[in-house]
């Protein structure tokens, strides 16, 4: 069963806080996740396989684009929908 959005938002805002080792409040606070400093393409690979470890989810290689990872609503949604995902 997916995570409704809610539960999900917040799975995705505090494993990019954990890896980045900064409070959620400045990851919510973010208007672009790719600004926040050190979310590089290595922070987008550790958040992805701990958020698919999460929700037991495996995301399609062709979903991960730089676009979903423009905002924590973009980046839920890869899990939230899981016609999109596959596992």
């Amino acid at each position: 069963m997916m995570p409704d959005r809610l539960t999900a938002m917040r799975e995705v805002t505090t494993a990019i806080a954990e890896y980045l080792r900064v409070p959620v409040i400045t990851v919510q606070s973010s208007a672009a996740l790719l600004d926040l400093p050190g979310f590089d393409s290595i922070a987008v690979v550790a958040v992805l396989e701990r958020l698919e470890e999460t929700f037991d989810v495996e995301v399609a290689p062709e979903l991960v684009v730089p676009e979903a990872f423009e905002s924590l609503g973009t980046l839920t949604d890869l899990f939230v929908h899981p016609a999109r995902s596959t596992r």
